[in-house]
Protein backbone atom coordinates (compact mmCIF):
# COMPACT_ATOMS: atom_id res chain seq x y z
CA UNK A 1 0.00 0.00 0.00
CA UNK A 2 1.88 3.27 -0.86
CA UNK A 3 0.39 6.00 0.34
CA UNK A 4 0.74 8.56 -2.54
CA UNK A 5 -0.75 13.10 -2.21
CA UNK A 6 -3.86 13.66 -0.97
CA UNK A 7 -6.42 13.99 -4.19
CA UNK A 8 -9.72 14.35 -2.37
CA UNK A 9 -10.69 15.99 0.79
CA UNK A 10 -14.11 15.03 2.74
CA UNK A 11 -15.80 17.64 5.51
CA UNK A 12 -19.08 17.03 7.58
CA UNK A 13 -20.09 19.53 9.84
CA UNK A 14 -22.49 18.20 12.76
CA UNK A 15 -23.43 19.54 16.21
CA UNK A 16 -20.69 18.64 18.00
CA UNK A 17 -18.01 17.59 15.82
CA UNK A 18 -16.79 18.68 12.19
CA UNK A 19 -14.86 15.44 10.84
CA UNK A 20 -12.79 16.18 7.88
CA UNK A 21 -11.04 13.00 5.95
CA UNK A 22 -8.57 12.94 3.64
CA UNK A 23 -8.43 10.49 0.65
CA UNK A 24 -5.54 9.23 -1.84
CA UNK A 25 -7.21 7.21 -4.20
CA UNK A 26 -10.49 6.67 -3.02
CA UNK A 27 -8.47 5.29 0.52
CA UNK A 28 -8.78 7.43 3.41
CA UNK A 29 -5.39 8.24 4.89
CA UNK A 30 -6.54 10.90 7.97
CA UNK A 31 -8.98 11.96 9.68
CA UNK A 32 -9.21 15.22 11.83
CA UNK A 33 -12.32 15.60 14.18
CA UNK A 34 -12.54 18.91 15.01
CA UNK A 35 -14.62 19.58 18.52
CA UNK A 36 -16.79 22.16 19.26
CA UNK A 37 -16.54 21.51 22.71
CA UNK A 38 -12.61 21.68 22.94
CA UNK A 39 -11.73 23.64 20.15
CA UNK A 40 -8.26 23.04 18.18
CA UNK A 41 -5.60 25.02 19.02
CA UNK A 42 -3.08 23.69 16.95
CA UNK A 43 -0.85 26.45 14.83
CA UNK A 44 -2.30 29.26 17.16
CA UNK A 45 0.07 31.93 17.78
CA UNK A 46 0.52 33.59 21.36
CA UNK A 47 2.05 36.26 23.49
CA UNK A 48 2.73 34.35 26.56
CA UNK A 49 3.92 35.74 29.82
CA UNK A 50 6.45 32.76 31.63
CA UNK A 51 4.85 31.26 34.70
CA UNK A 52 8.13 28.91 35.43
CA UNK A 53 11.37 28.28 33.49
CA UNK A 54 12.38 24.55 34.03
CA UNK A 55 16.08 24.87 32.95
CA UNK A 56 16.94 21.37 32.93
CA UNK A 57 14.35 20.07 31.48
CA UNK A 58 14.47 22.42 28.42
CA UNK A 59 10.87 23.85 29.25
CA UNK A 60 8.84 26.68 30.71
CA UNK A 61 5.05 27.20 31.63
CA UNK A 62 2.86 29.56 31.07
CA UNK A 63 -1.07 30.47 29.99
CA UNK A 64 -3.38 31.38 27.52
CA UNK A 65 -5.63 34.82 28.62
CA UNK A 66 -8.47 32.41 28.86
CA UNK A 67 -6.06 30.43 32.09
CA UNK A 68 -5.28 27.44 29.53
CA UNK A 69 -1.93 25.98 30.48
CA UNK A 70 1.23 25.61 27.58
CA UNK A 71 4.05 23.58 28.07
CA UNK A 72 6.53 25.53 25.78
CA UNK A 73 9.95 23.45 24.81
CA UNK A 74 12.64 26.09 25.22
CA UNK A 75 16.62 26.22 24.81
CA UNK A 76 19.59 27.84 26.34
CA UNK A 77 19.84 29.83 23.78
CA UNK A 78 16.45 31.44 23.97
CA UNK A 79 17.21 33.46 27.46
CA UNK A 80 14.07 33.81 28.96
CA UNK A 81 13.13 34.55 32.12
CA UNK A 82 9.80 33.80 34.01
CA UNK A 83 7.90 37.27 33.89
CA UNK A 84 8.76 37.80 30.59
CA UNK A 85 7.07 37.86 27.65
CA UNK A 86 7.42 35.69 24.40
CA UNK A 87 5.28 34.73 21.50
CA UNK A 88 5.50 31.02 21.10
CA UNK A 89 3.35 29.03 18.62
CA UNK A 90 0.81 26.15 19.99
CA UNK A 91 2.23 22.68 17.77
CA UNK A 92 0.78 19.66 19.45
CA UNK A 93 -2.44 19.13 21.91
CA UNK A 94 -2.69 17.90 25.36
CA UNK A 95 -2.24 14.19 26.02
CA UNK A 96 -1.70 11.84 29.33
CA UNK A 97 -2.72 14.46 31.15
CA UNK A 98 0.17 17.25 29.60
CA UNK A 99 -0.94 20.42 28.70
CA UNK A 100 -0.67 21.71 25.35
CA UNK A 101 2.68 21.91 23.87
CA UNK A 102 4.53 25.05 22.12
CA UNK A 103 7.63 26.34 20.88
CA UNK A 104 9.15 29.72 21.34
CA UNK A 105 8.74 32.32 18.28
CA UNK A 106 6.01 32.26 15.59
CA UNK A 107 4.99 29.89 12.57
CA UNK A 108 2.72 28.70 10.15
CA UNK A 109 3.62 24.85 9.03
CA UNK A 110 2.91 24.33 5.54
CA UNK A 111 3.01 21.21 3.37
CA UNK A 112 6.51 22.13 1.75
CA UNK A 113 7.81 25.20 4.07
CA UNK A 114 7.26 26.71 7.48
CA UNK A 115 6.56 30.36 7.37
CA UNK A 116 8.81 32.26 10.42
CA UNK A 117 7.00 36.18 10.38
CA UNK A 118 9.33 38.14 12.51
CA UNK A 119 12.70 36.38 10.93
CA UNK A 120 14.89 37.17 8.27
CA UNK A 121 16.49 33.96 7.23
CA UNK A 122 15.80 31.00 4.64
CA UNK A 123 17.01 27.82 6.31
CA UNK A 124 16.58 24.37 5.55
CA UNK A 125 15.94 21.04 6.84
CA UNK A 126 19.05 19.13 7.99
CA UNK A 127 17.68 16.33 5.58
CA UNK A 128 18.23 18.38 2.72
CA UNK A 129 21.43 18.29 0.83
CA UNK A 130 23.02 21.90 0.15
CA UNK A 131 22.63 20.92 -3.57
CA UNK A 132 19.15 20.33 -3.45
CA UNK A 133 18.27 23.07 -1.08
CA UNK A 134 20.58 26.05 -2.52
CA UNK A 135 18.46 26.56 -5.57
CA UNK A 136 15.37 25.90 -4.35
CA UNK A 137 16.54 28.98 -1.03
CA UNK A 138 17.30 31.21 -4.30
CA UNK A 139 14.24 30.58 -6.53
CA UNK A 140 11.68 31.19 -3.60
CA UNK A 141 14.08 34.13 -2.06
CA UNK A 142 11.88 37.05 -4.04
CA UNK A 143 8.60 35.58 -3.04
CA UNK A 144 9.77 36.10 0.81
CA UNK A 145 9.04 39.74 1.70
CA UNK A 146 10.62 41.57 4.28
CA UNK A 147 10.53 40.52 7.99
CA UNK A 148 9.99 37.26 7.27
CA UNK A 149 12.02 33.91 7.62
CA UNK A 150 11.19 30.10 6.10
CA UNK A 151 12.53 26.81 6.35
CA UNK A 152 12.34 24.22 3.54
CA UNK A 153 10.95 20.72 4.67
CA UNK A 154 12.10 17.95 3.31
CA UNK A 155 8.85 17.18 1.28
CA UNK A 156 10.46 20.19 -0.61
CA UNK A 157 12.85 18.16 -2.19
CA UNK A 158 11.75 17.60 -5.99
CA UNK A 159 8.99 19.40 -6.32
CA UNK A 160 7.84 21.64 -8.57
CA UNK A 161 9.16 25.45 -7.49
CA UNK A 162 5.69 26.92 -8.85
CA UNK A 163 3.85 24.42 -6.34
CA UNK A 164 6.72 25.70 -3.59
CA UNK A 165 6.28 29.43 -5.18
CA UNK A 166 2.20 29.13 -5.01
CA UNK A 167 2.74 27.88 -1.05
CA UNK A 168 5.03 30.45 0.17
CA UNK A 169 2.21 33.13 -1.20
CA UNK A 170 -0.30 31.46 0.92
CA UNK A 171 1.47 31.26 4.03
CA UNK A 172 2.28 34.64 3.56
CA UNK A 173 -1.23 36.04 3.18
CA UNK A 174 -2.82 33.95 5.39
CA UNK A 175 -0.39 35.80 8.33
CA UNK A 176 -1.22 38.78 6.90
CA UNK A 177 -4.80 38.22 6.44
CA UNK A 178 -5.42 37.30 10.48
CA UNK A 179 -2.30 38.50 12.22
CA UNK A 180 -3.27 40.29 15.38
CA UNK A 181 -1.23 42.70 17.46
CA UNK A 182 -1.79 41.23 21.29
CA UNK A 183 -3.09 38.29 22.87
CA UNK A 184 -3.74 35.34 20.08
CA UNK A 185 -1.41 37.07 17.61
CA UNK A 186 -2.53 34.91 15.01
CA UNK A 187 -5.30 31.83 15.23
CA UNK A 188 -3.91 29.48 12.33
CA UNK A 189 -6.59 30.20 9.85
CA UNK A 190 -9.87 28.63 9.63
CA UNK A 191 -10.63 24.53 9.28
CA UNK A 192 -11.00 25.21 5.46
CA UNK A 193 -7.36 27.15 5.28
CA UNK A 194 -5.57 24.67 7.20
CA UNK A 195 -7.18 21.80 5.53
CA UNK A 196 -6.19 24.12 2.29
CA UNK A 197 -2.45 24.05 3.85
CA UNK A 198 -2.48 20.52 4.60
CA UNK A 199 -3.48 19.13 0.92
CA UNK A 200 -2.88 21.97 -1.37
CA UNK A 201 -2.89 19.79 -4.58
CA UNK A 202 -6.69 18.03 -3.13
CA UNK A 203 -10.57 18.94 -4.11
CA UNK A 204 -12.20 19.62 -1.40
CA UNK A 205 -16.28 18.85 -0.90
CA UNK A 206 -18.39 19.71 1.39
CA UNK A 207 -21.01 17.48 2.64
CA UNK A 208 -24.37 17.43 1.04
CA UNK A 209 -25.23 18.38 -2.54
CA UNK A 210 -21.14 17.90 -3.38
CA UNK A 211 -21.07 14.96 -0.97
CA UNK A 212 -23.62 12.29 -0.18
CA UNK A 213 -23.65 11.99 3.40
CA UNK A 214 -24.61 7.95 3.05
CA UNK A 215 -21.14 7.82 1.59
CA UNK A 216 -19.27 10.03 3.83
CA UNK A 217 -20.37 8.00 6.62
CA UNK A 218 -19.69 4.68 5.17
CA UNK A 219 -15.77 5.75 4.75
CA UNK A 220 -16.03 7.17 7.85
CA UNK A 221 -16.92 4.25 9.81
CA UNK A 222 -14.82 1.66 7.80
CA UNK A 223 -11.66 3.95 8.55
CA UNK A 224 -12.36 4.44 12.13
CA UNK A 225 -13.15 1.16 12.59
CA UNK A 226 -9.61 0.60 10.75
CA UNK A 227 -7.96 3.08 12.79
CA UNK A 228 -9.08 1.77 16.30
CA UNK A 229 -8.65 -2.12 16.30
CA UNK A 230 -5.75 -3.40 18.18
CA UNK A 231 -4.52 -5.55 15.13
CA UNK A 232 -4.36 -5.11 11.15
CA UNK A 233 -4.71 -8.38 9.35
CA UNK A 234 -2.08 -8.63 6.31
CA UNK A 235 -3.27 -9.86 2.76
CA UNK A 236 -0.78 -12.92 3.63
CA UNK A 237 -2.13 -13.49 6.39
CA UNK A 238 0.51 -12.11 8.53
CA UNK A 239 -0.67 -9.66 11.33
CA UNK A 240 0.51 -6.34 13.17
CA UNK A 241 -0.62 -5.51 16.51
CA UNK A 242 -0.31 -2.07 17.83
CA UNK A 243 -0.44 -1.34 21.34
CA UNK A 244 0.10 2.32 22.62
CA UNK A 245 1.05 3.03 26.23
CA UNK A 246 2.32 6.03 27.72
CA UNK A 247 5.64 5.59 27.19
CA UNK A 248 5.70 4.68 23.45
CA UNK A 249 3.57 3.04 20.74
CA UNK A 250 4.83 -0.72 20.14
CA UNK A 251 4.07 -2.47 17.29
CA UNK A 252 4.18 -6.36 16.81
CA UNK A 253 4.76 -8.26 13.91
CA UNK A 254 3.01 -11.97 13.86
CA UNK A 255 3.89 -13.87 10.44
CA UNK A 256 0.77 -16.22 10.83
CA UNK A 257 0.40 -18.06 7.81
CA UNK A 258 1.91 -16.07 5.54
CA UNK A 259 5.74 -17.20 6.39
CA UNK A 260 8.20 -14.44 7.07
CA UNK A 261 8.81 -13.21 3.64
CA UNK A 262 5.38 -12.12 2.86
CA UNK A 263 5.31 -10.72 6.35
CA UNK A 264 8.43 -8.52 5.95
CA UNK A 265 7.05 -7.04 2.54
CA UNK A 266 3.82 -6.37 3.08
CA UNK A 267 4.20 -5.02 6.63
CA UNK A 268 6.17 -1.97 5.92
CA UNK A 269 3.66 0.10 4.45
CA UNK A 270 0.28 -1.28 6.07
CA UNK A 271 2.75 0.34 9.25
CA UNK A 272 3.40 3.43 7.50
CA UNK A 273 -0.71 4.12 6.79
CA UNK A 274 -1.56 2.70 10.02
CA UNK A 275 0.72 5.28 11.93
CA UNK A 276 -0.70 7.81 10.01
CA UNK A 277 -4.44 7.11 9.64
CA UNK A 278 -4.44 6.06 13.67
CA UNK A 279 -2.32 9.46 14.19
CA UNK A 280 0.17 8.19 16.04
CA UNK A 281 3.43 9.85 17.84
CA UNK A 282 5.83 9.61 19.67
CA UNK A 283 8.38 7.02 20.42
CA UNK A 284 7.64 3.90 17.86
CA UNK A 285 9.02 1.13 18.77
CA UNK A 286 8.59 -1.98 16.35
CA UNK A 287 9.40 -5.51 17.25
CA UNK A 288 10.86 -7.38 13.90
CA UNK A 289 11.63 -10.41 13.85
CA UNK A 290 14.97 -11.83 13.51
CA UNK A 291 17.05 -11.21 10.42
CA UNK A 292 19.85 -11.07 8.90
CA UNK A 293 21.88 -8.03 8.45
CA UNK A 294 20.96 -7.77 4.36
CA UNK A 295 17.25 -8.25 5.56
CA UNK A 296 17.10 -5.76 8.38
CA UNK A 297 18.49 -2.87 5.62
CA UNK A 298 16.29 -4.16 3.07
CA UNK A 299 12.96 -3.62 5.58
CA UNK A 300 14.17 -0.69 7.31
CA UNK A 301 14.41 0.71 3.70
CA UNK A 302 10.84 -0.06 2.84
CA UNK A 303 9.87 1.36 5.50
CA UNK A 304 11.39 4.76 5.04
CA UNK A 305 10.06 4.65 1.81
CA UNK A 306 6.59 4.08 3.28
CA UNK A 307 6.67 6.74 5.92
CA UNK A 308 8.12 9.36 3.71
CA UNK A 309 4.91 10.49 2.43
CA UNK A 310 3.56 11.32 5.88
CA UNK A 311 3.52 15.21 5.99
CA UNK A 312 4.24 14.76 9.52
CA UNK A 313 7.98 13.25 8.80
CA UNK A 314 8.51 10.32 10.77
CA UNK A 315 12.45 9.80 11.90
CA UNK A 316 13.57 6.17 11.82
CA UNK A 317 16.17 6.12 15.01
CA UNK A 318 17.79 2.65 14.57
CA UNK A 319 17.91 -0.81 15.75
CA UNK A 320 18.13 -1.58 19.73
CA UNK A 321 20.92 -4.43 20.92
CA UNK A 322 17.38 -6.46 20.91
CA UNK A 323 15.94 -6.04 17.46
CA UNK A 324 13.34 -3.56 18.09
CA UNK A 325 13.43 -0.74 15.55
CA UNK A 326 12.86 2.73 16.68
CA UNK A 327 11.20 5.77 15.23
CA UNK A 328 9.61 9.24 16.00
CA UNK A 329 6.98 11.24 15.13
CA UNK A 330 6.36 14.37 16.83
CA UNK A 331 3.14 15.16 18.98
CA UNK A 332 0.62 16.89 17.24
CA UNK A 333 -3.13 15.98 16.52
CA UNK A 334 -3.97 13.63 19.26
CA UNK A 335 -4.91 9.87 18.29
CA UNK A 336 -8.09 8.80 16.96
CA UNK A 337 -8.58 6.23 19.90
CA UNK A 338 -8.48 9.06 22.05
CA UNK A 339 -10.44 11.19 20.37
CA UNK A 340 -13.33 8.79 19.94
CA UNK A 341 -12.91 8.34 23.80
CA UNK A 342 -13.50 12.48 24.19
CA UNK A 343 -16.51 12.34 22.15
CA UNK A 344 -18.38 9.58 23.77
CA UNK A 345 -17.61 10.99 27.24
CA UNK A 346 -19.11 14.30 25.66
CA UNK A 347 -21.97 13.51 23.56
CA UNK A 348 -23.04 10.89 26.53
Amino acid sequence: MRIGCVDEVWIVTGHEMTRVMFLVAGTVVEIWHEFIAMPNRIGEVHLLKLDQIFGGQNRATARLADGTPISLRITPRDKLQAGNLTIATIVAAPRQGKSWQAVVGARLVGTHLVLLPGDAGFYASRSLPDNVAEPLRNSLAKKLPPRFGAILRRAAAGQERSILRDELTMLVQLWRDRAQTTGCIHDGGTLFQRVALHAPRAVIYMGGDELPLCRFEAAYDTALDAATSSSVDLPSGGRLWFEPTHALIAIDLDSGVGGPEALLREAPSMIAYQLRLRALSGLIAIDVPRLSSRAAKTFTAALAASLSTDPRHPEILGRTRGGVLECRIAHGRPSLDKERFFFDATSG
